[in-house]
């Protein structure tokens, strides 16, 4: 059994288990330069997704939707760091580029060695995508690059946010790697298997509906073990 706490949209949703393993969810959703929206504490304590200091920090995720452009985010806003998740009003669909397989980039401090852990998240991907009958979405590298550098930078400094250090959005991180149609982010730590952060996820209605997106066309997964940061770019 798992205890919601939810807010108005602009806020956060978290999840937590009663067990000692459990999962903690965090959801923000928001519009691109909308309000941001900070953390919200359950009473069972569980840590928002802009925590950044844990000894054993708990599977988190967060994520960002393009499905909810007219929702308005409260007008109050929470004390802890805040984060600008949301979607992108780019809807060109001829900016998706051509296809590029490529390994994502990666750095030293911990993205070394995840192998063809970004590849089996997009398998895992592309097989829920077929089961809600929305075609398979390519990897491109440029999508990759932008999220792998996000991981990096996530694990780096210790935190789990859609606003990078520098300030930029996800969809600004995107642009800046070249890719002019950004649709969505999601993000997570925690896990360690793409099994595992798939799962948590699908099991979130925002990130399901952002992986389920069929107007979404491109992917780009980038992951770092020390800590686990995983980030999944979606492209038009």
């Amino acid at each position: 059994m798992f205890v919601g706490v939810a807010v108005a949209a602009g806020g956060q949703l978290l999840w937590s288990g009663p067990d000692p393993e459990r999962t903690a969810l965090a959801l923000d959703r928001g519009t691109v330069g909308g309000a941001e929206a900070g953390g919200v504490p359950t009473a069972t304590g569980t840590t928002t997704s802009t925590t950044t200091t844990s000894t054993s920090p708990e599977p988190t995720t967060s994520a960002t939707t393009s499905s909810t452009p007219d929702e308005e985010p409260e007008s109050s806003q929470p004390s802890s760091p805040p984060s600008d998740p949301g979607e992108s009003a780019t809807t060109d669909e001829d900016g998706t580029g051509e296809e590029d397989t490529a390994t994502p980039a990666r750095s030293d401090s911990g993205s070394d060695g995840a192998g063809d852990l970004p590849h089996r998240v997009v398998a895992l991907v592309n097989a829920e995508r077929a089961d809600a009958g929305c075609r398979a979405v390519r990897v491109d590298g440029r999508l990759a690059g932008a999220a792998q550098g996000h991981s990096d930078d996530m694990a780096e400094n210790g935190y789990l946010s859609h606003t990078s250090q520098d300030g930029r959005s996800f969809s600004e991180r995107i642009e800046a790697e070249g890719y002019p149609s950004p649709a969505a982010e999601n993000i997570a730590m925690g896990m360690s298997t793409p099994e595992a952060v798939m799962d948590a996820w699908m099991a979130s209605d925002g990130h399901r509906r952002n992986i389920l997106n069929c107007e979404i066309a491109a992917i780009g997964v980038g992951v770092n073990s020390d800590g686990w940061y995983w980030t999944q770019n979606f492209g038009y």
